[in-house]
C-alpha cells in the first residue's frame, strides 16, 4: 500500500512543472532517485527510509555545498536543488 501511494505521488509529480528530481548517493554506494515538489524541505532524503542516523549532511559536488541539519526546513528550490540535483550523504 505504501509503495502504491509513493508510485501515485511520483506519477502526479511527473505531470507538474514545479518538481525537483533528486538523486541521493548513500555512504554504502547505494543510489536512489525521486521527484519531489520544489517546496519540499530538503531533509526529504529521510523519506527514502534507509538512514539510521539523524546526524548527516547533504553535499553537492559542483559547486560544492554542504547542507546541514540546521537548515533542514529550507525548501529544495530555496536551497538551489531545483530542478535537478545529485547529492551525497555524509554521516557524522
Amino acid at each position: 500500500a505504501r509503495e502504491s501511494q509513493r508510485q501515485e505521488e511520483e506519477e502526479r509529480l511527473e505531470r507538474e512543472a514545479d518538481v525537483a528530481q533528486v538523486l541521493v548517493r548513500f555512504p554504502n554506494g547505494e543510489r536512489k532517485g525521486r521527484r519531489f515538489e520544489s517546496n519540499t524541505p530538503y531533509d526529504c532524503v529521510d523519506s527514502f527510509g534507509v538512514l539510521e542516523t539523524e546526524e548527516y549532511s547533504l553535499i553537492t559536488n559542483f559547486p560544492r555545498t554542504v547542507y546541514r541539519r540546521d537548515k533542514e526546513s529550507m525548501s529544495l528550490k530555496d536551497a538551489g536543488l531545483h530542478p535537478q540535483t545529485s547529492v551525497f550523504i555524509e554521516i557524522h
